[in-house]
C-alpha cells in the first residue's frame, strides 16, 4: 500500500513538472522577455535543478503601470487631423449657415409629395402606382432633410398643411411641369453639394440629386405611354 502511495506521488510530481515545462515553453513564446508589470514570473532553473515552475506575484506587490492618455481622444487633446473638442464637422452647429437652405428643400419636397399624391388619384394603372411611389420618395426626402435640420439646429421643422384648394392643372400639363421641376431640383442639389463644407450634407444632396433625375425619367416614361 505504501509503495502504491509513493508511486502515485511520484507520478503526480512528474505530471506537474511536465505541465510546468509545457507552460514555460508556451509562455516563453508569448512573452520572450520578462516584464516588470506582468503578474506571472517564470523562475529560471538553476544548474542541476528541476524547473521551479511559475510564481504568481500578488497584485499588491505588482509594480504600478502608468496609463498614458492618447492624444486626440480626450477633450482638449487634439491630434493630427482631429477636430478640436466641441467642433462637429458633420451636421453640427458649424453647419447652421445651411439651415435656411434646408428649410426651402423640406418645403419643396413636401409640396412635391402632396402634388404627386393628388396626381396619382387622377391616374390609372401603372401611372397611378408610379406617381404614388414618387410621392413616397419625396416624403422620404423631406424626412431625411428634416432630420439633418434637427441635428444641426436642435429644432424640429415640418411645413404646415396648406389651407384652401389648389388650382387643378390638366393632367399632362402637370406632368410636364413636374418633369422640368425634377431636373431643376437635380441641378440645385448638385450645386448645393459642391458648395457645402459639411460632408454629410454633401452626401445627402448627391443622393437626392440622383433620385430627382430618376423621377424625371419616370415622368417621361408616363407621358410616353399616354
Amino acid at each position: 500500500m505504501e509503495q502504491d502511495k509513493v508511486s502515485n506521488a511520484s507520478a503526480q510530481a512528474a505530471s506537474c513538472a511536465c505541465d510546468r515545462e509545457v507552460f514555460q515553453r508556451v509562455w516563453r513564446r508569448v512573452m520572450p522577455e520578462e516584464r516588470p508589470d506582468s503578474p506571472i514570473v517564470v523562475d529560471a532553473p538553476e544548474d542541476g535543478e528541476e524547473p521551479a515552475g511559475l510564481a504568481v506575484v500578488p497584485a499588491a506587490q505588482a509594480p504600478a503601470v502608468r496609463v498614458e492618455s492618447v492624444p486626440g481622444l480626450l477633450c482638449g487633446e487634439v491630434g493630427p487631423g482631429l477636430p478640436e473638442c466641441g467642433s462637429v464637422p458633420c451636421l453640427g452647429e458649424a453647419s447652421a449657415v445651411y439651415a435656411p437652405q434646408l428649410q426651402q428643400y423640406i418645403d419643396f419636397e413636401v409640396a412635391d409629395c402632396r402634388a404627386y399624391q393628388a396626381l396619382s388619384r387622377r391616374a390609372q394603372g401603372n401611372a397611378a402606382r408610379t406617381l404614388s411611389a414618387m410621392a413616397a420618395d419625396e416624403r422620404r426626402h423631406a424626412k431625411r432633410l428634416a432630420a439633418a435640420y434637427f441635428l444641426i439646429s436642435g429644432v424640429r421643422y415640418w411645413p404646415a398643411e396648406r389651407g384652401g384648394s389648389q388650382p387643378v392643372q390638366p393632367f399632362m400639363a402637370a406632368l410636364r411641369e413636374h418633369f422640368a421641376q425634377e431636373q431643376r431640383a437635380q441641378c440645385s442639389y448638385l450645386a448645393a453639394a459642391e458648395e457645402t463644407t459639411d460632408p454629410c450634407l454633401r452626401e445627402l444632396y448627391l443622393e437626392l440629386a440622383g433620385d430627382e433625375e430618376a423621377h424625371a425619367g419616370l415622368l417621361r416614361g408616363i407621358l410616353e405611354q399616354m
